[in-house]
C-alpha cells in the first residue's frame, strides 16, 4: 500500500462507527423496551436509521474494496463498475439514514415537551429535513440516465449525467439545513428542562445529555469546505474520490 492509499483509514473509521452505533442503539432499545417499557415511534425511527446507516457502511466498504480511497492509476479496470455502483448507493443510504435520524431525534424531543411552540418548530424541522433529504436522494439516485450509466465504463455505454454541480448546490443547502436542525435539537433541551422540578445540577446534566445532538452541527461545518469536491469526482481532479479518467458527458440542469 502506497502513501496515497487511504483504504486503511476509511475502513478503520467505518468499523469503529459500525460497532459504536450498534452498541449504543442496542442499549437504547434494551432500556426503552425492556427496562422502562416505553418503546415509542422515536425508537422505531432510530432502528430504521441504524439499518440504513449499516447499508451505507456496507456500500462504502464495497466501494473501498473496489477502488474508492486509492489513487486512480492504481485501480484495476474491472473494479470500476462495482466501486462506482457501491459509491452511488452509499450516497442514497447515507442521505436516507441522516434524514431518518433527524426525525428520530425530533420525535424523541416531541415526547418530552409540552410546549406547543416547541412542538410546532420540531415538526417544521422534521418536515424540512425530510423534504430536502428526499430531493437529494432522488437527485443522487437518478443523476445519470440510465441509472447504470453511473457505473458502466464499457466503451459502448450510452447515457448522460446531470452536472455534478447540481449535487454540490443541493449538498450545501442540505448541510446548512442539517446543521441548523442539529443546533436547534441541541439547544431545545435547555428550554425543555429549565422549568422541570429538579435540582439545578441535575437540569444541567440532563440538558447536556439531551443536547448532545448539537455536536452534529459542528461536523456539518467541518465538512462544508469539502462539499465542492463533489463537482470534480467524475472525470475530475480529486485523485482519491474518482475511479477513472474517462470523460463523462453532462447535461447542464
Amino acid at each position: 500500500m502506497g502513501a496515497d492509499d487511504l483504504r486503511p483509514q476509511v475502513m478503520g473509521v467505518m468499523i469503529a462507527f459500525w460497532v459504536l452505533t450498534w452498541v449504543i442503539v442496542g442499549l437504547r432499545v434494551y432500556v426503552r423496551a425492556v427496562m422502562i417499557k416505553s418503546f415509542g415511534r422515536d425508537d422505531v425511527a432510530m432502528i430504521v436509521a441504524l439499518l440504513l446507516f449499516t447499508g451505507y457502511l456496507s456500500c462504502q466498504a464495497a466501494a473501498v474494496t473496489h477502488g474508492i480511497g486509492r489513487h486512480r492509476k492504481d485501480i484495476p479496470h474491472e473494479d470500476l463498475h462495482i466501486g462506482f455502483a457501491a459509491w452511488m448507493f452509499a450516497e442514497v443510504f447515507y442521505t436516507a439514514s441522516a434524514s431518518i435520524l433527524k426525525v428520530a431525534v425530533g420525535l424523541f424531543l416531541e415526547r418530552i415537551t409540552q410546549n406547543k411552540m416547541h412542538i410546532l418548530i420540531i415538526r417544521i424541522m422534521m418536515a424540512a429535513t425530510m423534504l430536502i433529504g428526499t430531493i437529494y436522494l432522488l437527485v443522487a439516485l437518478f443523476q445519470c440516465t440510465p441509472i447504470s450509466f453511473y457505473w458502466d465504463f464499457s466503451e459502448n455505454a450510452k447515457g448522460h449525467c446531470i452536472s455534478p454541480m447540481v449535487l454540490v448546490v443541493i449538498s450545501y443547502i442540505a448541510s446548512v439545513l442539517n446543521g441548523a436542525a442539529d443546533f436547534f435539537f441541541g439547544i431545545l433541551p435547555i428550554f425543555i428542562v429549565k422549568d422541570l422540578n429538579m435540582r439545578r445540577n441535575t437540569k444541567i446534566v440532563v440538558a447536556a445529555i439531551l443536547g448532545f445532538a448539537a455536536i452534529g452541527s459542528l461536523s456539518t461545518l467541518v465538512r462544508l469546505p469539502y462539499v465542492k469536491q463533489l463537482g470534480t469526482y467524475k472525470g475530475g481532479k480529486n485523485k482519491h474520490l474518482t475511479c477513472t479518467k474517462r470523460e463523462r458527458s453532462y447535461s447542464q440542469n
